[in-house]
């Protein structure tokens, strides 16, 4: 196997025309570069350079190893190139993942501006729950996904093999019917609407579900549920029709249906979900991960700070 460092001291000296010109370009001595020269025709069992007069020239094998080497040489300066992109985010790709109230909110602007900052960098999105990323993180299918949890880690968590960073708390609020007996309210309690019927959200799965049957449960009562609704949109036109009330997390309350109205709980029984990044060890440092992790913060950090 040729050594590409003498492949480069041979390279300098055929197009410099001398030892001293090599090194100087090198950053080498002299005899380093000599050296060099004499380990490779140790190694191809050929001469490579003779002497003519005072300086020296290639000899047919010295020019066609030298020739080969410039190619060699260009190709490896065009890789180190594409590396030093890729790992400043100027190419590549960012396989994303959310799930779906996140996509709609915080997604959308976070990656406007991480296309500002990164125009060239190829991003992938796909919509999708936490039991599901968090195996394809693994496995190296993603780089990032923003998902929902019950418990609130602690920075930069590691989690089997997954970087877990809290983004924004995400409150549940109560959708009524505009002529609710409490919508003149701004706060109730959710013991006040024990007896009242209730949507279904079937789109409420994990830590959602758990947060808000946790309430319920704190409250002292099972919510008597007698419509179905498959996503949160829907389930706020029902409230609309004065067919039942729902708990949704803010983040699903960005249009809100022009019949109903959103109240806060009482902060004893107060259901949250927290809205995560997760990533892995290997890409948690890299420029693209690092710049959508920040656009993330800003916009759920100007979320957090805008009024209810």
């Amino acid at each position: 196997m040729l050594d590409l460092r003498r492949l480069r001291a041979l390279h300098a000296v055929v197009t410099t025309g001398s030892v001293k010109d090599a090194a100087a370009r090198l950053g080498y001595t002299p005899s380093a570069v000599s050296q060099h020269i004499a380990a490779l025709e140790r190694e191809t069992g050929t001469v490579l350079l003779e002497r003519a007069g005072r300086g020296i020239r290639p000899t047919e094998s010295g020019r066609l190893l030298a020739g080969h080497a410039t190619a060699l040489l260009e190709r490896l300066a065009e890789t180190e190139a594409a590396l030093e992109a890729l790992k400043a985010g100027e190419l590549g790709v960012l396989r994303l993942a959310s799930f779906a109230t996140a996509g709609a909110e915080l997604i959308p602007p976070a990656l406007a501006s991480v296309r500002a900052a990164l125009p060239h960098l190829e991003i992938s999105l796909r919509v999708a729950e936490r039991d599901d990323v968090l195996p394809m993180l693994r496995q190296g299918i993603l780089d990032l996904a923003v998902v929902e949890a019950h418990d609130l880690p602690v920075p930069g968590m590691l989690h089997s093999g997954v970087i877990l960073d809290h983004l924004v708390t995400d409150p549940f609020g109560v959708v009524l019917p505009r002529g609710h007996r409490l919508a003149g309210r701004r706060v109730i309690k959710l013991s006040e609407v024990a007896d009242e019927p209730w949507v279904d959200l079937k789109c409420e799965v994990g830590c959602c579900r758990a947060a808000t049957d946790a309430a319920f449960q704190q409250a002292g009562f099972v919510p008597r549920r007698v419509v179905e609704a498959d996503e949160y949109w829907s389930a706020q036109g029902f409230v609309a029709a004065g067919l039942g009330l729902a708990l949704i997390p803010g983040l699903a309350l960005g249009v809100l249906h022009s019949g109903v109205v959103v109240r806060r709980l009482h902060s004893a029984g107060q259901p949250v979900r927290h809205v995560l990044a997760a990533t892995r060890p290997a890409v948690a440092q890299t420029v693209p991960v690092r710049t959508m992790i920040t656009a993330l913060r800003s916009v759920a950090g100007e979320r957090h700070r805008a009024p209810s």
